[in-house]
């Protein structure tokens, strides 16, 4: 009987903390009813939109428009736009022709001039945001600073495998 008692005692207390529990949340969410709540959205990769950079986006691992459009260039042997978009006043052709640039001319498949230089080594300052993408989920902002002198960010890695695929380098990771 003592047993049966300690039980219902047992149950008892259980029913009082939910009850308790129940009316706790139901105030909360009367009082997050009158107060505005931001809803944020997972980000969404937008193969349209020709300001974010990334190599592999979205479900289908694909590079953005910006990315695209400098593939086609690299792949034609088209250099001059890229030249000339080492002075966009877009942040995210600033990046591209940049590393573009330089691995390019690391390659032997152009010699930078004096200009180019010197407007490379300014293109490492820029403070200006751009928008990146990677696999489904990622989205995040960087300057072109952080994405040209950090050598330990996804991009930097994610550009060195771009470069090796444009350019026909096969590297197999051990």
């Amino acid at each position: 009987m003592v047993a049966k008692n300690i039980e219902l005692d047992k149950i008892k207390a259980l029913l009082i903390i939910l009850v308790f529990s129940f009316l706790s949340c139901t105030s909360n969410t009367k009082t997050s009813r009158n107060s505005t709540v931001e809803t944020v959205s997972p980000p969404v990769f937008n193969p349209n939109n020709y300001d974010e950079i990334g190599f592999a986006c979205g479900a289908g691992g694909k590079g953005t428009l910006l990315v695209d459009e400098f593939t086609t260039f690299i792949m034609d042997k088209n250099y001059e736009p890229l030249r000339a978009k080492l002075y966009s006043s877009k942040p995210g052709e600033v990046y591209l022709a940049t590393i573009s640039c330089e691995k390019l001319a690391e390659e032997g498949m152009i010699k930078l001039r004096e200009s180019e230089l010197s407007q490379m080594k300014k293109n490492r300052n820029k403070t200006d945001t751009i928008a990146i993408c990677s696999g489904c989920t990622r989205s995040e902002y960087f300057t072109v600073k952080q994405l040209l002198n950090d050598t330990t960010n996804n991009m930097r890695i994610e550009a060195g495998w771009w470069f090796d695929e444009i350019l026909g380098k096969n590297i197999i990771e051990e």
